[in-house]
């Protein structure tokens, strides 16, 4: 399942104000050196730094393969994650600029089978998060195809009414994939290339149409131990399930998304009044108001600027993409390993740029670390799985649970399995089950848990559950069959 990494809300301390008129070889300077120094402290990624229609910095840093020693270089491919959402909202907005749909249709329009409930949701809802739709409803190497996504997405209760809440979600912006399929009569990834990434000059973005070789692409690491590369997993011909397509996944390169920066600045790809659209701060991403949601980016005023930015992750790599438009800059950071992730990078590149110093604020917590699944990870490994069972309502509760959003139980199941304590993860997911009965990577999960533990009816069971739930793209009917 896509890691919803948060959006981060960037709150400025002033501090020790730079010259304006700094030398551009002081600035570069003090760029190298950060960069330099967090690759000393683990992150390995590349960056590219541009103000002013220069490109101060444009390098790789540490290992893109820490086995084979290959470096991390400007042309290492690597998954933009979340990033992909601008992607897809630029689609829609090509196909509104040139009259093929209406951001206020409602998704009945393209989808006749909607239900009731969801038939009038719009796609400008869909673009802001405020549709109602889950964060995810299923794993991202599940081969799901259109049609069984669309039908599992409407399927699901929303968690609120359309357009009453805003809720980031993975499921509205691949419906919006979708969308783009039905309106141009392309595949999601074809229509891209041909409208978006080949007219800004973007050779290297993509799922499957650039043709990458594995050696391109950065390995990734999550707590220390190597995932591998996006080509590890299994796709569908076309690219990835709808769980990850037009929601995340996307490949590129800096020196591409560098390219896509100055195609959205010059007008090259999207008309002005669209631009402007995705732009415009359409939705607060939290009740404090620190940051709002455009389409398919993340809108700020920083001391009188207007910064738009956006990450992505999957809980190994991330990146992070924002710009300054009044400026003229662009920062771009990736990075391949989950413990030195690109956006604290990126922050500290920031301040050097604005000669001001910069720390970061969360509008809403992680889902796998924060204060609640802290407390029911402690609970279940200090007082053991018995307890846990016992009192599971209690404990989330006291916790601070949202019994409204399964994530926080898939976090601590998530960190369960990865320390090996499958007894405590048999009766987590046994409550995540219980409590969120249609989530089918809960029920795959609590599966893998026992049959670690030798249970193979157990295991059987709940696959059979995950199955009835989803007979089609399920990794549980290969494993039932095993």
């Amino acid at each position: 399942m896509t890691k919803t990494f948060q959006l981060l809300a960037f709150l400025l301390f002033f501090q020790s104000l730079l010259s304006a008129q700094e030398p551009s070889t002081t600035l570069i300077t003090k760029l190298e050196t950060c960069l330099q120094e967090a690759a000393a402290k683990g992150w390995s990624g590349a960056a590219l730094v541009a103000k002013g229609g220069t490109v101060l910095i444009e390098k790789g840093f540490g290992y893109a393969d820490r086995e084979t020693k290959r470096a991390q270089t400007t042309g290492t491919v690597f998954s933009i994650g979340s990033i992909t959402k601008q992607f897809t909202a630029a689609a829609i907005m090509k196909l509104e600029s040139t009259g093929k749909l209406s951001l206020e249709d409602p998704i009945s329009k393209y989808f006749v089978d909607a239900p009731a409930d969801k038939a009038r949701i719009t796609i400008h809802q869909l673009l802001t998060h405020t549709a109602g739709f889950p964060g995810a409803i299923g794993d991202d190497y599940e081969n799901v195809d259109a049609a069984e996504f669309a039908r599992l997405a409407f399927a699901e209760p929303l968690l609120s009414p359309p357009g009453q809440q805003y809720e980031y979600s993975n499921v509205g912006y691949s419906l919006l994939g979708i969308i783009v399929e039905k309106t141009s009569g392309l595949g999601y990834e074809q229509f891209l290339r041909e409208n978006l990434w080949l007219p800004a000059g973007m050779k290297h973005t993509g799922y499957v149409l650039p043709g990458f070789k594995k050696e391109q692409l950065a390995t990734g690491y999550r707590d220390g131990k190597r995932w591998g590369t996006a080509m590890d997993r299994t796709w569908l011909p076309d690219g990835p399930g709808w769980h990850l397509r037009a929601n995340g996944g996307v490949l590129s390169t800096i020196g591409d998304m560098h390219l896509w920066y100055k195609a959205l600045k010059n007008n090259v790809v999207l008309p002005k009044t669209a631009t402007d659209k995705m732009f415009a701060p359409q939705i607060a991403e939290g009740p404090r108001g620190l940051s709002h949601y455009g389409y398919g980016w993340t809108i700020q005023q920083m001391d009188g600027r207007k910064i738009i930015w956006h990450n992505g992750g999957n809980g190994v790599y991330n990146a992070n993409m924002t710009m300054d438009p009044v400026e003229d800059m662009c920062v771009i950071l990736t990075s391949n390993s989950n413990d030195h992730i690109s956006d604290d990078v990126a922050m500290q590149v920031l301040g050097i740029l604005w000669g001001k110093q910069l720390m970061v604020v969360e509008e809403e917590e992680p889902y796998r670390n924060n204060p609640v699944t802290n407390a029911i990870f402690n609970v279940i490994t200090e007082r053991g799985a018995a307890y846990f069972s016992q009192n599971s309502d209690e404990i989330l509760k006291a916790a601070g649970f949202d019994f409204d959003n399964d994530m926080q139980l898939l976090g601590v199941g998530q960190r369960l399995e990865e320390a090996k304590k499958w007894e405590e993860g048999i009766v987590l997911f046994e409550t995540y089950t219980r409590l969120f009965p249609r989530i089918v990577v809960a029920w795959n999960r609590l599966g893998k848990c026992r049959m670690a533990k030798g249970d193979k009816a157990g295991a059987k069971a709940a696959w059979e559950k995950s199955v009835a739930l989803r007979p089609k793209g399920n990794p549980a009917v290969e494993w039932l069959k095993e």
